[in-house]
């Protein structure tokens, strides 16, 4: 009884598969993905900071073995500790710094398809802007008290020209405008040459762009304008043998009425262009016997070497002669001469000669001049617009001519006198230099 149950009980388990074999299920393997494919980063004020996820897509689990950088101007920031497994479904994040440069980031794993995977990195800076100046172009004079347009474009490869920031600046004053271009990048100011000073200098347009980055072009200019100042009343006067200021009579003297005397006196502090220049001033001459005469000389400040020119001929700024042994003095001269010395000057009368540097042998031009010995003012006025020369005593016009020469150097205006055998008193009172800026 007991058997058959049983061989019923066995029979009826074979019946259910108790001794079948189950199929075996089948994983996929594991696939890595990253996201971004690629990054690409322009334009940059400063290092980029950029994420890579690396997931895995697959059933089965992936490994990461490593990760690199191969190139220039990134490196890994911040990764996970290798190796990692991921299982199906994971994700981790690599983070990458960018400067300027191409490089690939470099994920190897176990995915059996793909054990290599590369994004591409690609960081580029941010260029300053692009600028130019129109108007003016280098070189260009303003003329005195007249305004001019100032013209220029300024451009950005990242931003639009509208965004950016522009100053116009002048070498001499400082800021001139500012502003933003237009959007064609065009960009104009107004030089108002009532506000600006005189004087060489040069115009500078600047660009800013949302980096801070700048970009600038220059250009020289000269602003035209008259300086007139009252020489006299400056400090810096260089006297050498008998020149001095009279206090007394308030003017300059340059020689007593004593035999053998010579004198300069220059004002150094306010040197001139020498080729262009009115220099107007009160002469007396007299009180003696009669001699030598003065000067109006404009002295190279690059080539003199000495403030005093030679005695007799030389009237204390001559040379070059056998009448005087000079030191001749380097420069332009207009003398007024009242004593005749035989094979030197081309009249017995007095006269006015204007020569080049301190040669007495060589007059450019003269003319004859009344008596100039009266114990008396006269007013001289001299006009040097290179090179042409004008010269007026007592408002009578008696040189007005072109005299070539070499006029294209800074001056220290003076006066020289001298006196011989014969004696005057020279004396100078009420200058007044008027110095033009620009060439």
């Amino acid at each position: 009884m007991r058997a058959s149950v049983l061989a019923l009980v066995l029979l009826g388990c074979s019946d259910y598969g108790i001794n079948e074999k189950r199929p075996v299920t089948e994983v996929d393997p594991p696939a890595i993905s990253v996201d971004p494919g690629s990054i690409e980063a322009t334009g940059l004020c400063a290092a980029t900071e950029q994420e890579v996820r690396v997931r895995n897509d697959g059933e089965g689990a992936l490994t990461i073995a490593d990760v690199a950088v191969e190139g220039d101007g990134w490196t890994v920031t911040s990764a996970p500790s290798l190796p990692l497994v991921l299982a199906s479904g994971e994700s981790t994040i690599i983070e990458v710094e960018g400067t300027a440069g191409e490089a690939n980031l470099i994920v190897r794993s176990d995915d059996p398809v793909h054990p290599r995977v590369d994004v591409p990195l690609l960081a580029a800076l941010n260029t300053p802007p692009t600028v130019s100046i129109a108007a003016p172009t280098s070189g260009v004079i303003f003329a005195e008290g007249a305004d001019y347009l100032l013209e220029g474009s300024a451009t950005d490869a990242e931003d639009p020209a509208e965004t950016l920031s522009v100053e116009w600046l002048g070498g001499v004053d400082g800021l001139i405008g500012s502003g933003s271009p237009a959007a064609d990048g065009t960009t104009t100011w107004n030089w108002a040459a009532s506000s600006r000073s005189a004087g060489p200098q040069g115009v500078t347009l600047t660009a800013t762009d949302a980096c801070g980055a700048t970009g600038s072009a220059s250009t020289d200019i000269c602003q035209d304008g008259a300086n007139t100042y009252d020489a006299l009343a400056l400090s810096a006067w260089h006297y050498e043998g008998s020149a001095a200021w009279d206090a007394g009579s308030s003017n300059l003297l340059l020689t007593p009425a004593t035999t053998n005397q010579v004198g300069s006196a220059f004002e150094t502090s306010s040197p001139v262009n020498a080729d262009n220049v009115d220099i107007d001033f009160y002469v007396y001459i007299g009180g003696g016997t009669g001699a030598d005469g003065l000067s109006l000389t404009a002295l190279d400040t690059a080539r003199y070497a000495t403030f005093l020119g030679g005695t007799g001929c030389g009237i204390g700024y001559g040379g070059s002669a056998d009448c005087t042994a000079g030191p001749a003095l380097p420069g332009w001269t207009l003398e007024i001469d009242t004593y005749y010395n035989g094979g030197v000057d081309p009249t017995a009368e007095d006269h006015l000669a204007f020569t080049f540097d301190g040669d007495v042998d060589a007059y450019q031009a003269w003319a004859t001049l009344p008596e100039m010995e009266d114990t008396g003012w006269h007013y001289v006025e001299v006009s040097v617009v290179a090179p042409h020369v004008s010269v007026a005593i007592d408002g009578v016009l008696y040189l007005d001519q072109d005299i070539p020469g070499n006029y294209a150097f800074s001056a220290f205006v003076g006066f020289t006198a001298g006196t011989g055998g014969e004696t005057n008193e020279h004396r100078i009172d009420e200058l007044t230099v008027t110095d033009y800026s620009c060439d």
